[in-house]
């Protein structure tokens, strides 16, 4: 029989571990770290951080965020400790019974455990490159920066070294493990990465609170102080345990998944941020691979001195790239004579494809660029779905004890669409020219409306 009732707080590894220092976080409040987290905040892997913006150029939209991944990766470790203690508190014993399963941390489960948490939200965002995600599928070579920061985490040459020496030696390697997850994760550890990349993960409460705070908007708050206090652990078939939420606060889960689909609508997917994004991987696919082809000169590029070079080189108009360069610096965007709503399907992605066709053919002389903006809001299970393939059944616990999976208990959820997607069409068309602007638009629409879509 496996124990289940509250438990202590663990102790920390070393004096060192103990979170002595503090930072203010305009989020936050006062985010505090130890010693040795302080050599990794200040090793200059995670240092240029503090020169990356969190949202590439949407000041260009919403001026004030200007913020950076260096405040989110602390607020993410700020979160993910938060809600690990909460489960210790209240969960220990069954979550210490858990994690001694896995080798290294069977000595001190709780204690290693809490710091592989904070380091994997501390870190897992070490590895973007200048403008964050705005240009990774060029920089990256088709990918993400989710396997340049496992290199830079677990590889000795980088902070794999400075890990192990910190903590105790194989450290970076188990970190990795937590930060890539799937088959080379043990299964234990699953807990611990959906504290910090899951279905209500700290990177996502940070984000969407601190963008909010930034841009100046309010569609990203919500009560994750609340959703913290609700967590709780559900033994699955098979004994694996899984993060659960009690269901007194099924509400503020809600409002974090409604929260990530406004963000998605009105900020990360803004027309006009979506038209930079556009440039930026232009500028940097004509400019070469050769520009990011070694860790060092994706380590060494951010976006200030991405910025300063941009400048330049669109003062001097040089190579292919300096018009995206120019376009950047002039703020001369593209404008949009199309788009769909909010909720695309298969039909309206070929209705304005078919339109693009029209628009190039009635209007030679412009230049058109068509874009899909598309991005998973929720895995969640639903009463309706007829097969659970890669979806969540995230367990919600009654106050009898009694689970059930959340999807089966929320209305709410039920109307918010999974996936945010929406079709464009940006015309290259000069700020004065407004006649032309609004005959594009009004022929846009009629061509559309005869092909059956509905704007």
């Amino acid at each position: 029989m496996k124990a289940t009732s509250s438990f202590r707080q663990p102790e920390y590894l070393t004096n060192n571990d103990v979170p002595h220092h503090r930072i203010r976080c305009p989020v936050h409040g006062f985010i505090r770290y130890s010693e040795n987290e302080r050599k990794i905040i200040d090793h200059w892997i995670f240092r240029r951080l503090r020169h990356i913006r969190q949202l590439a150029l949407t000041d260009l939209v919403y001026p004030g965020a200007t913020h950076t991944r260096f405040e989110h990766c602390l607020g993410v470790m700020e979160l993910a400790s938060r809600a690990f203690d909460q489960l210790a508190a209240t969960r220990g014993a069954l979550l210490e019974w858990n994690l001694k399963k896995v080798a290294e941390l069977n000595q001190e489960p709780l204690a290693i455990a809490r710091q592989l948490v904070r380091l994997a939200g501390l870190l897992h965002d070490v590895g973007h490159a200048c403008f964050s995600h705005a240009a990774e599928t060029v920089i990256h070579e088709g990918g993400g920066h989710e396997s340049f920061t496992f290199k830079l985490v677990e590889e000795k040459e980088f902070l794999g070294n400075e890990l192990d020496k910190a903590y105790f030696a194989g450290f970076s390697g188990l970190l990795g493990k937590l930060l890539r997850g799937g088959a080379v994760m043990p299964p234990q550890l699953k807990v611990l990465k959906d504290l910090v990349s899951g279905e209500m993960d700290a990177d996502r409460s940070d984000y969407l609170q601190r963008d909010s705070h930034h841009c100046g908007v309010e569609y990203g708050r919500f009560d994750h102080r609340r959703m913290v206090q609700c967590l709780d652990l559900h033994e699955a078939d098979g004994g694996a345990l899984e993060i659960a939420l009690h269901r007194d606060g099924i509400h503020t889960f809600e409002a974090l998944i409604l929260a990530r689909y406004q963000m998605n609508t009105q900020v990360y997917y803004h027309r006009i941020r979506r038209i930079y994004d556009y440039y930026l991987c232009q500028y940097f696919a004509e400019k070469g691979r050769e520009a990011f082809d070694s860790a060092d000169k994706i380590l060494n590029q951010t976006d200030i001195q991405a910025m300063a070079t941009i400048l330049q080189e669109a003062e001097k108009g040089q190579g292919g790239h300096g018009k995206w360069a120019a376009r950047i610096r002039d703020r001369n965007h593209h404008r949009v004579v199309h788009e769909t709503g909010e909720d695309a399907n298969a039909m309206d992605l070929k209705h304005s494809g078919k339109l693009l066709e029209k628009l190039r053919e009635n209007f030679p002389e412009v230049d058109f660029i068509p874009d899909v903006a598309s991005q998973s809001i929720h895995r969640l299970l639903l009463p309706e779905d007829t097969e659970a393939t890669g979806l969540v059944a995230l367990p919600l616990i009654e106050s009898s004890g009694e689970s059930h999976y959340l999807g089966s208990r929320s209305h709410i959820l039920r109307r918010i669409p999974r996936r945010f997607q929406v079709a464009r069409i940006f015309s290259d068309i000069a700020r004065d020219n407004a006649e032309l602007l609004r005959t594009i638009r009004s022929f846009a629409l009629d061509e559309y409306r005869k092909l059956g879509g509905q704007s």
